[in-house]
C-alpha cells in the first residue's frame, strides 16, 4: 500500500477545486484532477476511494475553513456591534482572499448530493456558539439559526458574487450592510 503525501494531497485538493470550477462536477473527472495536480489516477485512490467521496470531502473542509476564519476572528468579550461587523467583514474578507474555494463551495452547495453530504450546521457550530452566548445575554435577538444565517451570510455572499461583476466600492456597501444588520439583530 502506497503512503499518504501531505503535499501531494494538498495538490490534488487544488486540482479538484480548479477542475471543478472549470469543467463542472460532470466534467472533474479523475483523469482530468490526477493531470491537473502532476500525479497519477492512481495516486488519487489512494485518498479517495471514488469521486463523490473525494467531491464531498474537499467540499466539506472548504465550507469548513470560512467558518473557522470567522471565528479566529471573533472574541467574547466584543461588544454586540462590534461582532456583527467582525462576522460581516469577516466573511467577505475570506471571500476575496480565498476566492476559488469560496467559488467552490458556493457551486457545491447547489449539487444536491453533495449539499447533503456536507450540513451546514456541522461546519458553523463554533459561530452559533458564539452567537448563542450573545443571545443568552441579551445583547443579540433570538432569532433561528437559519433566520441568522440567512441575514448575516446570504447578503455578504451576494455582493461577493456581484462584485465580481459589478463596479461599486465594496468598502461603503459593507458599511451599509454592517449598519444594517446591527440594526436589525441588535437588542
Amino acid at each position: 500500500m502506497r503512503t499518504r503525501d501531505f503535499d501531494k494531497q494538498q495538490r490534488i485538493k487544488e486540482a479538484i477545486v480548479t477542475v471543478f470550477l472549470r469543467e463542472g462536477i460532470n466534467g472533474a473527472s479523475i483523469s482530468k484532477i490526477a493531470q491537473e495536480a502532476s500525479v497519477s489516477p492512481a495516486t488519487i485512490y489512494v485518498y479517495y476511494s471514488n469521486k463523490e467521496e473525494m467531491l464531498a470531502e474537499v467540499f466539506k473542509e472548504y465550507s469548513h475553513q470560512s467558518y473557522y476564519y470567522l471565528t479566529q476572528r471573533m472574541q467574547p468579550e466584543m461588544s454586540g456591534r462590534e461582532l456583527i461587523e467582525t462576522i460581516v467583514r469577516g466573511f467577505y474578507a475570506y471571500t476575496v482572499e480565498h476566492e476559488e474555494a469560496f467559488s467552490f463551495v458556493e457551486q457545491c452547495s447547489r449539487c444536491p448530493s453533495l449539499s447533503e453530504a456536507v450540513c451546514d450546521n456541522d461546519s458553523c457550530c463554533e459561530v452559533f456558539d458564539i452567537i448563542h452566548q450573545y443571545q443568552n445575554r441579551g445583547i443579540l435577538k433570538k432569532y433561528s439559526d437559519p433566520n441568522i444565517s440567512a441575514v448575516l451570510f446570504s447578503p455578504v455572499r451576494c455582493l461577493a458574487i456581484n462584485g465580481r461583476s459589478m463596479r461599486f466600492d465594496a468598502e461603503a456597501e459593507l458599511d451599509e450592510l454592517v449598519e444594517m444588520m446591527q440594526s436589525l439583530l441588535l437588542n
